[in-house]
């Protein structure tokens, strides 16, 4: 293992990989999202059953990964690659990254990684200036919006209970009762049932036709919960929704649940970054009510995961909660000063340098590129939107309200037939459609079930991606709509009124 550690060495493998990184970001209008290949295929070229024994030169690895597995893997700085809330990661912050895995501290304590330390501070505040939060206010990177969603649940639980928790646990004669819509992003699911909540003590309120949360019915059942004797003690508002994209009212939702002492989460790890638009801001009303903060940067922001954030304008309640005095042997007596071991504030131990590349790109770009980045991805979803307008077979049930478009295909003659006789066969279309062109490789989109029928799911935030490629993609959408419809008849009267 030695020989990769000399400088010569190391030099050629470097430039290698350079070679390697520039070409596979060349050309990305000229390959496929997808070289799509079966399950069967790749776990037959690619599972091992046992770990390789002997050694092998380094450049034969490298050529083995360039030639199998970098192909056969999906491509996600690709333009039409619009599957999941990330896509491409910008230079600067994947050269950050590389420099974090080169320096390979562990921010747990301040004396193995202080500048590192400071590093992570110092940008978690800059992100929470950038949401508005109350001046004092910072945070920590986590692996992930779904652990930070869990880390602040667990602040709100043992902050409603009382410390004691952590000796005793959850009272639950108390009957405790974690708030979220229909909506919410399945971590908080996962999260009660982490948390010992169970999804009994999971209360969903129901949404409105963009999926935003319904605080008619937030009243109710919080009146309902008082004559049940139960005992809400969070809730999450969710800014910029998995499926929809839209934003949970959030001011509504904090004048009723402040007055109840209800810990209100922001789940914003998906829309944080429209916090920098000028529409987008105005769904940030009432942001100085929030308890905690999720922001992945990961997602709009541009950056290799993960980089997210959890902010809290009071960071001490992690401390509260995760500080440990058994571990002496890792944590010593350091003069009292502002910056302190990070490993106090989180139950990681090892805890990777994250927002250094964060800092790099944010030094790289400054804070008007951010925002201009943002404003160009909410510019081309609106365009799409009104371009699916302009159709007669494309619709949207509602305005987006971030860079992510749900729609459907439904001919002119279909519009008279009633959505639910109509779902069981549109949503086989949707589905088919979606699969053949994955298959084919030249767009990778998800599908989404919103208002009872599966829709075409587009997350608009690649700055590669242009109206004209969309423009496309959505004729070939109807042009196999068309092919689907001849050769598969629908079951259901589709012209004339309904018998």
């Amino acid at each position: 293992m030695q020989a990769y550690h000399q400088p010569d060495e190391i030099r050629t493998v470097t430039n290698r990989l350079l070679d390697m990184l520039i070409d596979y970001y060349s050309s990305p209008k000229s390959s496929k999202a997808v070289n799509y290949r079966s399950k069967e295929e790749l776990v037959k070229a690619f599972y091992q059953s046992e770990p390789p024994n002997e050694e092998r030169p380094l450049d034969d690895v490298l050529k083995e990964f360039k030639e199998s597995i970098l192909p056969a893997s999906v491509k996600t700085w690709h333009p039409l690659f619009m599957n999941q809330m990330f896509a491409g990661a910008s230079f600067p912050s994947i050269i950050g990254d590389l420099m974090a895995s080169m320096m390979n501290p562990t921010l747990a304590t301040w004396e193995a990684s202080p500048v590192a330390t400071i590093i992570e501070k110092n940008v978690s505040q800059w992100m929470a200036q950038m949401m508005g939060l109350p001046k004092g206010s910072w945070g920590i990177f986590l692996p992930g919006g779904s652990l930070s969603n869990l880390i602040a649940l667990t602040i709100a639980r043992n902050q409603f209970f009382g410390m004691d928790i952590r000796r005793t646990g959850i009272p639950m004669e108390k009957k405790p009762v974690l708030i979220c819509s229909e909506a919410s992003h399945y971590s908080i699911a996962n999260a009660a049932n982490i948390l010992g909540l169970g999804s009994d003590h999971l209360l969903k309120i129901k949404t409105r036709v963009n999926g935003s949360m319904d605080t008619n019915d937030l009243e109710e059942q919080l009146q309902q919960c008082d004559r049940n004797h139960q005992t809400p003690f969070a809730i999450i508002a969710t800014m910029g929704l998995t499926v929809s994209g839209c934003f949970d009212p959030l001011d509504e939702m904090a004048g009723i649940c402040k007055p109840r002492g209800i810990h209100i989460h922001v789940d914003a790890a998906f829309g944080g970054g429209m916090a920098l638009t000028q529409k987008g801001k105005r769904h940030f009303t009432g942001i100085e009510h929030a308890d905690t903060l999720t922001w992945d940067a990961h997602k709009t922001l541009h950056m290799p995961l993960t980089s997210s954030v959890l902010l809290l304008p009071n960071p001490q309640l992690l401390k509260s909660v995760f500080s440990q005095k058994e571990a002496t042997y890792l944590f010593h007596p350091q003069p009292e000063h502002e910056i302190e071991d990070l490993g106090k504030y989180t139950p990681l131990c090892g805890k990777r340098f994250d927002a250094l590349k964060l800092w790099l790109l944010w030094h790289t770009y400054g804070t008007e590129n951010f925002r201009e980045q943002a404003e160009n991805r909410f510019k081309l979803t609106e365009d799409f939107g009104a371009y699916l307008k302009s159709t007669e077979d494309f619709h949207m049930d509602y305005q987006s309200e971030s860079p992510i478009s749900c729609f459907h295909w439904a001919p002119k003659e279909w519009q008279k037939v009633d959505r639910k006789l109509r779902a069981p066969y549109s949503n086989k279309l949707h589905r088919t459609i979606r699969e053949e062109i994955k298959q084919d490789g030249n767009a990778f989109f998800n599908i989404a079930l919103l208002n009872s029928m599966d829709q075409f799911r587009f997350i608009l935030i690649n700055p590669l991606t242009t109206l004209d490629q969309l423009k496309d993609l959505v004729s070939e959408i109807r042009a196999r709509a068309l092919a689907y419809c001849n050769k598969h008849p629908q079951p259901f009267q589709s012209s004339g009124e309904q018998r």
